[in-house]
């Protein structure tokens, strides 16, 4: 399956201590290195940068961050380190320069080798039937004639969630995954996977309550006990909305020094810290990216 977007827990409530907060700082700065870089910068430099990412997150310039400003900047950058991502694993991979990475360049860096089988044949190993779906998800990325992807191409087979074209593939990706009986649904029994209940319990474990719980009041939005293709999407693709809209507003609770709904410069820069260990900069990376914080982008 494909990688999963950036699945990222909000840490901030359960980080304590200062060695844990030192600890998630290396981590999510993107190592040791980063978090070296992120120590040599002045505090006058440090918050040059960051009233300037204040600055670009306030949309209307009323000197004020909202939660809609601060969910929307979140996502963007969600958005961004994706794609930035891709174009780093899209240059590791070309290895001739021609600015096209080939099914071929494509497996010798990731495998060492090519993989190759009978596009027709039935594969019985799960290794080798996931190697087809990858070549799969490769071919619906291209949309040129030329059997090489282009770096846009290259983004949309290393995170298809992320572009629209690619929306029917990765629901068909997923319905070939779990949908067993072939109906075009997915029902509660097919999302639980291979799980059967012990005969012996006299209920089912803490985790598959909550996967049933959610299958129920989360994804099944007409209530008919499966999952129809675009309720499907629900499941597999991560709500990076959701996920924003709920650090938006943890940030506006633990910050909000006036109870306003909403972030001052003064208020942020008060509480540094906090807002440079969120999503709001990326842990710190944006302190590092001058398309955030250059005062002219």
């Amino acid at each position: 399956m494909w990688p999963v977007l950036l699945a990222l827990g909000l840490a901030l409530g359960a980080a304590s201590g200062q060695h844990r907060a030192e600890y998630d700082r290396e981590a999510l700065l993107g190592g040791q290195e980063e978090a070296e870089e992120y120590a040599r910068l002045s505090p006058e430099e440090q918050q040059r940068r960051l009233r300037n990412i204040v600055r670009k997150i306030d949309a209307d310039a009323d000197g004020l961050l909202s939660e809609d400003e601060l969910s929307s900047w979140i996502q963007q950058s969600f958005k961004h380190y994706v794609t930035q991502e891709a174009k780093q694993h899209f240059n590791d991979y070309d290895k001739d320069g021609d600015g096209l990475v080939s099914w071929k360049e494509y497996n010798l860096q990731m495998y060492d080798r090519v993989i190759d089988f009978d596009e027709n044949s039935v594969l019985e190993d799960q290794e080798e039937e996931s190697f087809r779906q990858e070549k799969k998800r490769f071919e619906k990325a291209n949309r040129d004639d030329v059997p090489a992807l282009n770096v846009d191409e290259y983004i949309a087979f290393e995170h298809p969630e992320e572009v629209e074209y690619m929306t029917d593939f990765v629901i068909q990706e997923a319905l070939e995954e779990h949908d067993k009986d072939g109906d075009g649904f997915v029902s509660l029994e097919e999302f639980l996977g291979d799980y059967r209940r012990d005969p012996t319990a006299r209920e089912d474990p803490e985790w598959i309550l909550v996967e049933k719980d959610r299958f129920v009041n989360d994804y099944d939005k007409d209530h008919d006990g499966k999952l129809n293709p675009q309720e499907l999407l629900s499941w597999i693709v991560p709500n990076n909305q959701g996920i924003a809209q709920e650090e938006a507003l943890h940030l506006i609770e633990e910050m909000d020094l006036n109870d306003d709904k909403k972030l001052s410069e003064a208020e942020i820069l008060k509480n540094q810290d906090l807002f440079l260990n969120s999503e709001a900069t990326d842990y710190g990376r944006q302190l590092h990216d001058e398309r955030f914080y250059h005062e002219e982008l």
